[in-house]
């Protein structure tokens, strides 16, 4: 069985239910409370890792904000509540910028967090200070892992003791510190060592990934998934053992880190607004997709891509998976039998109609939810099979 990686692929049997519709994307937010996405996607350096969407910069910083409020204020009734600026590497916009996209957020409403994505490299006292006094309230950083040589191979320019540094000014100017942290690496995990360190920092949260391999980094050797199973759990008992809780997806809490934004992950229909080039978001069963570039971006930022989804009931159910729990009300239990080889295997334990997701359900978790997809595909098209023979008798 292959181990399916990310969430996104783990929903990706439901695309052909998919299709393409004309909508105006500021009717669909009107009057609407949810999330704000803003997407940076600049970046300076070139980490092997990273399988996300990224330019250099190579525009002035102040037209690509301004850009971004065009298509802010184009959605002028919605209120975001969570905001969270990712990327790329968010940290290299001017404070300014910051602060104007903010400005126009707090016009509206008084959002309960303000996340920004960084590196290492790219944050300093100064930066955290303009953040701070403007609302930022969490900061996550793409650490991947404290080893030097891995990050140095990685593409991370800074080493370890330059990690501590920032990561301990961070904690002084924000009411949590998040970090990213990678598993499946070349050479071999670091996971529990990494693990340890975050909970001698104190840091409040940490999601733990495993690596999406590029051609850069599939060529050295990894892991067999049996290694990276052993090293994930013993990298999840630690952190139970030490006070931390699974919160949801790949994250971990020690109960500072509400991380309110992961609910765009678990929960499809609270209205998720995406700005920027490559940003998505979703609202009301439609999914809102922005092409990469910014010098198309810049041209015109109200240009998207919008689909509806034809299986958005299940859609909203099967997420709730990546919250460790899944309440069967509308759906039955039977119809997935996918989930009783996961009993039988151990990731989950089902208590009447709430199936738990185990340690073990963790790691397989996006896997679980792949096949809980095929087995609604098999369902569907076996009523739609059973609808045609009905109307062919009847012809």
């Amino acid at each position: 069985m292959d181990w399916i990686k990310t969430h996104h692929r783990a929903l990706s049997p439901l695309r052909p239910f998919f299709r393409d519709v004309d909508v105006s994307v500021p009717r669909l937010y009107r009057n609407r409370k949810g999330f704000l996405y803003v997407h940076v996607p600049f970046c300076t350096g070139n980490c092997t890792f990273c399988i996300l969407y990224r330019e250099r910069p190579t525009v002035p910083y102040e037209r690509y904000v301004n850009a971004l409020l065009r298509e802010l204020r184009n959605c002028h009734s919605f209120k975001p509540v969570v905001v969270y600026f990712g990327g790329g590497t968010p940290t290299l916009l001017p404070a300014k910028g910051f602060g104007e996209i903010l400005d126009e957020v707090t016009s509206r409403t008084s959002p309960g967090e303000v996340t920004v994505e960084s590196t290492v490299s790219e944050f300093d006292e100064e930066k955290a200070r303009a953040l701070s006094e403007l609302g930022v309230n969490r900061i996550s950083f793409g650490i991947q892992t404290f080893e030097g040589r891995k990050r140095a191979l990685l593409g991370r320019r800074s080493g370890a003791e330059e990690a501590f540094k920032k990561l301990k000014l961070a904690m002084e100017y924000f009411d949590v510190v998040s970090v990213d942290l990678l598993y499946d690496l070349p050479f071999g995990n670091t996971l529990l060592e990494d693990v340890e360190t975050v909970i001698k920092l104190d840091i409040d949260g940490l999601s733990i990934y495993p690596l999406e391999h590029t051609p850069l980094t599939a060529k050295y050797p990894h892991p067999s998934v049996e290694e990276n199973l052993r090293d994930f759990l013993s990298a999840v008992t630690f952190l139970y053992e030490h006070g931390y809780r699974h919160l949801s997806m790949n994250h971990f809490t020690n109960g500072r880190d509400g991380f309110l934004y992961s609910v765009t992950f678990t929960r499809p229909e609270v209205p998720l607004l995406g700005i920027g080039p490559g940003a998505g978001g979703h609202v009301m069963g439609h999914r809102i997709f922005h092409s990469p570039g910014v010098g198309r971006y810049l041209s015109n930022p109200y240009s998207v891509k919008a689909v509806l989804s034809g299986a958005f009931d299940f859609e909203r159910f099967v997420s709730r998976l990546f919250e460790g729990r899944l309440t069967f009300d509308t759906f039955r239990l039977e119809d997935f039998p996918s989930l009783a080889i996961a009993e039988e295997r151990g990731w989950v334990e089902v208590r009447g109609k709430t199936a738990l997701l185990t340690p073990l359900g963790l790691f397989w978790a996006n896997t679980l939810a792949y096949l809980m997809c095929l087995d609604y595909v098999r369902t569907r098209l076996e009523a739609a099979l059973g609808e045609a023979e009905v109307g062919g008798e009847a012809a």
